[in-house]
Parts: C-alpha cells; sequence; structure tokens
C-alpha cells in the first residue's frame, strides 16, 4: 500500500516508515498538516486526478495552527472512511484525550504512543481487510 505518515516527531516519522517499508508498504512522511493535505489534495490537480494514499497515519497534536483533528476532518469532507482509511496516533492522555474522543467518529482508530509495531499492523490489517 501507499501510506502518508504525518507527524512531527522525526523520530517517530522515522519509526514508522520503517515499520511500514519493512512490511511491503510504500510510505511518504510528512511533518504538517498543510503538507499531507496537499499531497492528498494537489493544488494543480482536480478532483477526478487526486491519487490519495491507500492509508493515512496521522499524530493528533502538531504544533501550529492545524492539529490532526484538522487534517483528520479535512480529509473526511472528500473521502469517505472506506475509501481513504486513516489511523490516528497520540501521546495524549486523560481529559485532552477523552475531549478529541467526543469529536472523533467512534469508528476511528486511535493508537497509543507508544505502541508496538504488531498493534499497528493489526489496525492497518482490520481497516484494508473489509
Amino acid at each position: 500500500m501507499n501510506i502518508g505518515v504525518l507527524d512531527d516527531n522525526p523520530a517517530i516519522l522515522a519509526f514508522l516508515s520503517t515499520t511500514l517499508k519493512l512490511d511491503g508498504h510504500t510510505v511518504t512522511t510528512h511533518s504538517s498538516g498543510l503538507a499531507i493535505l496537499e499531497a492528498i489534495f494537489p493544488p494543480t490537480a482536480s478532483p477526478q486526478q487526486a491519487q490519495p494514499y491507500d492509508l493515512v497515519v496521522l499524530d493528533l497534536l502538531l504544533p501550529g495552527t492545524m492539529t490532526g483533528a484538522d487534517v483528520f476532518f479535512a480529509i473526511r469532507k472528500e473521502f469517505a472512511s472506506w475509501q481513504l482509511p486513516v489511523i490516528i496516533i497520540t501521546a495524549v492522555s486523560g481529559p485532552t484525550l477523552e475531549q478529541f474522543r467526543y469529536i472523533l467518529p467512534d469508528d476511528v482508530p486511535l493508537l497509543r504512543k507508544p505502541f508496538a509495531p504488531r498493534a499497528l499492523r493489526h489496525l492497518i490489517s482490520e481497516l484494508t481487510t473489509k
């Protein structure tokens, strides 16, 4: 699969990229919400020409004005969950995580950092074999 990964931490991007590439996936990493959205929705392409990833893994909290939740909702405006599955990863816990759980759909898979590669593989398998 062609997988887009968004995280502001270079070490996490490297971990995810290595893990996914070892599983045979093509991985493109992004460190900002704007960068991944421009890859999914190229400014010069029409919606019919857009070639989205097969799957997106995105961090919930990002520095700047665009959170991972903002990226998620921008993707969902154009693509249903079966068209472009999204896995959200996060290091937040407690009340902050509960707040995000209220605004995100119940069917969005969420992995808490740190997580084992097998947990990510399991979610990818669940999302792509339906």
